[in-house]
């Protein structure tokens, strides 16, 4: 009984962590409700939606701009998950300023997750502390809120091409709210990138040309228990397919558990 309340903290956090990564693999389920066996059967998404102009809010141009994630406020994307965990969620962008972004996962279990991004140039960073940046993560009975203490390295950069490669290293700090019981945690993740071509994808939501980008993924959470500090080591890898104008349409994970495959299954981008 002594061990529940850290599995489910560092379950918390670990999904937390996850939208950091380039790919954000599947989830780890909520400790609360039943995970789903299969993707929700009433979950329909058209493959692209004609945006209407004149419902398309006036946008910031210049540091967000990125070929492969369009920052747009009110985009959004729906995606499939398969493997250890099957869901649906939605990807939006909350806001858009010139020099960063809020993005938010609404998953079909009933986790929600919000981050902050910044904008340099077109490089996109997760979690930057220099723009305040945090995350929170909510589901039924967990509230978990942290903020990104150091940071270096960039997410997704300005201009990818074939061989390059980058890298990510973000410690986030903050505290955990398990019913009435507040639990300090910490997750130390690196995430480096690599470019390999451009091939084709089909998913749901049609065929496209897609670069694909191999990321290697290393993380130490650690959680305070009554004066202890529990440290868990997760380390995966996740093959990503990106599309120009498009974003992520595709990606899959394998290591610590995590095996899962993420397709996009519609899109609507003002």
């Amino acid at each position: 009984m002594k061990k529940l309340p850290y599995q489910i903290a560092a379950g918390v956090l670990l999904l937390s962590a996850l939208a950091c990564t380039i790919g954000r693999p599947a989830p780890v389920p909520d400790p609360f409700e039943p995970v789903p066996a299969t993707v929700s059967q009433g979950w329909t998404q058209t493959a692209m939606e004609t945006p209407q102009a004149t419902s398309a809010p006036e946008q910031p141009a210049g540091a967000c701009d990125n070929p492969y994630l369009p920052v747009v406020q009110g985009a959004t994307w729906n995606y499939a998950m398969t493997g250890s965990v099957s869901d649906t969620f939605t990807r939006s962008i909350l806001s858009a300023a010139a020099d960063g972004f809020t993005d938010q996962d609404v998953f079909g279990t009933g986790v929600t997750r919000q981050g902050q991004w910044k904008c340099e140039n077109g490089a996109l960073i997760a979690l930057d502390p220099t723009s305040g940046g945090s995350a929170s993560v909510n589901t039924e009975g967990v509230t978990v809120d942290f903020q990104t203490t150091e940071q270096s390295g960039v997410t997704l950069p300005a201009s990818v091409q074939p061989g390059d490669t980058w890298t990510q290293t973000v410690t986030l700090e903050g505290t955990e709210t398990i019913g009435d019981t507040q639990i300090p945690a910490k997750n130390q993740f690196s995430n480096t990138c690599k470019a390999v071509g451009v091939e084709s994808v089909t998913v749901a939501a049609g065929t496209f040309d897609a670069l694909r980008v191999e990321c290697q993924t290393s993380m130490v959470i650690t959680v305070s228990m009554q004066g202890n500090d529990i440290s868990t080591p997760v380390n995966f890898q996740a093959t990503n397919w990106y599309v120009q104008g498009v974003g992520l349409v595709k990606t899959v994970s394998t290591g610590s558990n995590l095996d899962s495959a993420i397709e996009l299954a519609g899109y609507t981008i003002p």
